[in-house]
């Protein structure tokens, strides 16, 4: 039994059913219980007034019966626009009418549920025009009921409400549409909460897509770019550090000549990952382009970037990547650090990958520096200064 219960939760109101069919199968199921309760009002204050007018209870029983057939007879249809317009236009210009004349008229409390049609229909209905219309013609067709009504006498002629039974009905019939109209809006603000929470969550994993590598999943280039951007002027502003090391595998392309690309990928994934293991909370860590790595550290002059740089140089090249190279792979580091004369995060990556160039050409598996200059032969000083 429970079972059967879930499956048809499910069914009704999982996650996969559309928000309107949801709601739509919401009040397939509230109406009839609603409409139950009104026969129920009904009874109360017929027995009270004492009349024996059945006019007005067999409207209520039949309004129960159709209200009960609606959950079946949407299974039939894959699009509910159709039959949400139908209930609308029913409901709204045959059942609530033909409630109010047999009920009491507007000794009733009736005019109260002909607000329930009308919310129903502004609520169910995505069409803005037909929404228009249908409440047009509804508040139109009311005020031309009421005028019949009031002209000719025509619910007096089932049944008219008056003293202790009219209060009675004004206030059962007030909490059986204020509740219903209470309940409607609840759910249609649960489905919207919960539509907002799966749009935000798309939203967020589009975002996360878009800042980040899908390889390594550090952050991409053009995120760099803007974060930098930010922190250039915020350190500026404030007069703090910020340093950055560019970091590249050594010798890559021959690691992808002798053991292939995934392979190579994985290398990747290895150095991105010991990277961001190796962050503090507010570090970022960008895949700048192929096996080339940024490392932002706010608030790190050169020197502690240096020694943090080289703990990484120095655990990677232990790491066992994969069984299939059979030899030590290293990486090799330009650090820089922010200074007055660098405006834009390109004049400050430059710097970083001026360094690693000559750690590069300087023997591979090293991190330099910007003092690091001082020390460096005239040849590779020359070829600096023309690449």
């Amino acid at each position: 039994m429970k079972e059967k219960l879930r499956a048809f939760v499910k069914e009704m109101y999982g996650d996969d059913v559309p928000t309107k069919r949801k709601f739509f199968n919401f009040v397939c199921i509230a109406a009839p219980l609603f409409s139950l309760a009104a026969t129920i009002v009904n009874l109360i204050s017929g027995s009270v007034r004492g009349d024996n007018s059945s006019f007005g209870l067999w409207a209520c029983v039949i309004c129960t019966v159709v209200c009960a057939g609606l959950y079946p007879l949407s299974k039939l249809f894959k699009n509910i626009d159709f039959l949400i317009h139908v209930v609308a236009f029913g409901l709204n210009f045959a059942v609530l009418p033909v409630l109010y004349l047999t009920v009491g008229g507007i000794t009733s409390s009736m005019p109260t549920f002909f607000v329930v049609g009308i919310v129903f229909s502004v609520l169910m209905i995505d069409n803005k025009k037909v929404d228009i219309i249908i409440a047009f013609f509804s508040y139109a067709w009311y005020f031309l009921i009421m005028q019949l009504d009031q002209k000719y006498e025509i619910a007096a002629r089932f049944s008219v409400l008056s003293g202790k039974s009219f209060y009675l009905d004004a206030y059962l019939d007030f909490v059986v549409a204020s509740a219903c109209i209470a309940v409607l809006v609840k759910i249609l603000a649960i489905s919207f909460e919960r539509q907002q929470e799966k749009t935000n969550d798309l939203l967020d994993q589009m975002e996360e897509l878009s800042v980040k590598d899908p390889l390594t999943g550090a952050y991409n280039r053009r995120f760099l770019i803007r974060y930098l951007e930010s922190s250039i002027a915020n350190a500026k502003e404030k007069g703090t550090n910020i340093a950055i090391v560019m970091f590249d595998i050594d010798k890559f392309k021959r690691i992808n000549d002798d053991y292939g690309h995934l392979v190579g990928d994985e290398v990747i994934k290895v150095l991105a990952n010991s990277l961001m293991s190796a962050c503090r909370d507010y570090d970022i860590v960008s895949r700048y382009g192929g096996e080339e790595f940024i490392l932002v550290m706010p608030g790190a002059s050169e020197e502690i970037a240096i020694k943090r740089a080289e703990q990484i140089r120095m655990s990677f090249k232990d790491i066992k990547i994969s069984g299939e190279i059979d030899r030590p792979v290293t990486i090799s580091g330009g650090v820089a650090e922010l200074t007055v004369s660098m405006q834009t995060p390109e004049d400050f990556i430059k710097s970083a990958d001026d360094n690693l160039y000559v750690a590069k050409e300087t023997g591979r598996n090293k991190i330099v520096g910007t003092t690091y200059h001082k020390l460096i032969p005239d040849v590779v000083k020359e070829n600096l200064q023309n690449n």
